[in-house]
């Protein structure tokens, strides 16, 4: 990334850390240093352990980190009067690996709603959802609810539902561990291009090699070394 250009998502000396049963503390993150670009797409990679999704829950405003600044167009995520809520509902689309579709809603209610939430105009809602509806191969099944749809027709309505509202930034936490290597394909295609038109910046935690070739840049973490830390650090940690 140039340098004399402002990026979009800066990290600095990022910390997390978390209870053990015993009443121990140890690390469950720790990132230095990571700049990203509107419009880029990170692979996040590591081993169990390393804190893929605690970054990711991180970013979307979800737990407080121990430590550490995060900076989304030069603004701290956590200062002081900073509305998490508000930034997770306009700003942020996510992908999770187990989808978590609203079972007696319908493809067609599930995006709805999720625009809803978004503060999407209702006059914008729809015809946002029939394009992506259309473009995602969905169209037929509007009116289904995500029991009667396949793993792949499942993912695929997770995605539309995390962009319908063209959030600056989406987060896919494993968004291919379920599907086979067809419908991985499809859906890794779809959610970058989406991604890559609306200039969004998307985060994936992926262990999959190859779903890490398609990405240009990765990053990848390790496993924390266990570390007992003091109860002054750990007291700043809150969901939000």
């Amino acid at each position: 990334m140039n340098a004399f250009v402002t990026p979009f998502l800066e990290i600095k000396e990022l910390r997390h850390d978390y209870r053990q049963p015993d009443g121990s503390y140890a690390q469950a993150l720790r990132l230095d240093h990571l700049l990203a670009a509107r419009g880029e797409a990170l692979a996040v990679t590591g081993p169990s352990g390393s804190g893929k999704t605690t970054l990711l829950h991180i970013l979307a405003a979800l737990i407080r980190p121990t430590c550490g600044e995060v900076l989304f167009d030069g603004h701290d995520l956590f200062a002081a009067g900073h509305s998490a809520a508000r930034w997770r509902s306009l700003s942020v689309g996510y992908v999770f690996q187990e989808m978590n579709l609203l079972p007696d809603f319908s493809v067609l209610e599930n995006l709805l709603l999720a625009a809803e939430i978004s503060s999407v105009p209702k006059s914008d809602a729809g015809e946002r959802a029939d394009s992506l509806l259309h473009r995602l191969d969905l169209w037929d099944h509007r009116y289904s609810r995500p029991s009667e749809l396949s793993l792949g027709e499942q993912q695929r309505t997770a995605v539309a539902r995390a962009v319908i509202h063209s959030p600056a930034v989406v987060l896919a936490d494993e968004p291919t561990a379920s599907l086979d290597a067809e419908n991985a394909g499809v859906v890794m295609d779809l959610l970058m291009g989406l991604c890559a038109e609306s200039q969004t910046l998307l985060i994936a935690a992926t262990h999959d090699e190859a779903m890490k070739k398609r990405f240009e840049r990765v990053v990848n973490l390790r496993r924390p070394v266990p570390a007992a830390v003091g109860p002054e650090l750990v007291s700043s940690r809150e969901v939000i």
